[in-house]
């Protein structure tokens, strides 16, 4: 089923991301709004928070039954497509923005982060949240971003953190970002 399911993901451009809030593992989507640019959005709910669901099922169900934010007729015929079995396109962490002591030489943790304020970002954009923007916007997650983008992402010169990041300057601004997003979390 897995073959199928990546196929129906690239299909509907529907992906399944696993997330990690309050060390407990939870689903969502992400995926491709095909009815507006195709836009990235989250599943969110009515009130634009973040729908998070403990198992596959669960989000399946949510889907059948219309708790739907975004490309209601793809995100449904890929919501029949998914099972128990399905592993996550991806992963992200959330509490990894809640770290309050950063080192450069921590990779898999830098890495976390990376990946969770990009769907914070994408969050943000996709509800307009100025108050996260903001904070995204800001110089030193700025700068970090571009760091990972350069060490994860791009064939480059580059094989470790930069050692001159400021990270006492960037750890209050993770807690911030933190802080905004939490109460814009469902657990379902």
């Amino acid at each position: 089923m897995e073959e199928f399911y990546d196929a129906a993901s690239e299909k509907y451009k529907k992906y399944l991301l696993q997330v990690v809030y309050n060390d407990e593992t939870y689903y969502t989507v992400s995926g491709a709004d095909l009815s507006d640019n195709e836009a990235t959005r989250l599943l969110t709910d009515a009130d634009g928070k973040i729908c998070l669901y403990a198992d596959l099922p669960s989000l399946r169900k949510g889907i059948e039954a219309g708790v739907v934010t975004f490309d209601t007729p793809n995100l449904q015929a890929w919501g029949k497509d998914i099972n128990e079995t399905d592993t996550a396109y991806t992963g992200v962490d959330f509490f990894s923005l809640k770290s309050e002591h950063l080192e450069a030489d921590d990779d898999p943790l830098l890495y976390e982060i990376y990946g969770a304020l990009s769907v914070v970002r994408d969050y943000a954009e996709q509800e307009n949240n100025t108050e996260l923007l903001t904070l995204l916007d800001s110089p030193i997650v700025n700068e970090y971003m571009e760091i990972c983008a350069d060490l994860f992402l791009w064939s480059s010169d580059t094989d470790s953190f930069r050692e001159d990041f400021d990270f006492n300057a960037f750890v209050p601004v993770l807690g911030q970002i933190y802080t905004l997003l939490e109460p814009r979390l469902r657990v379902v």
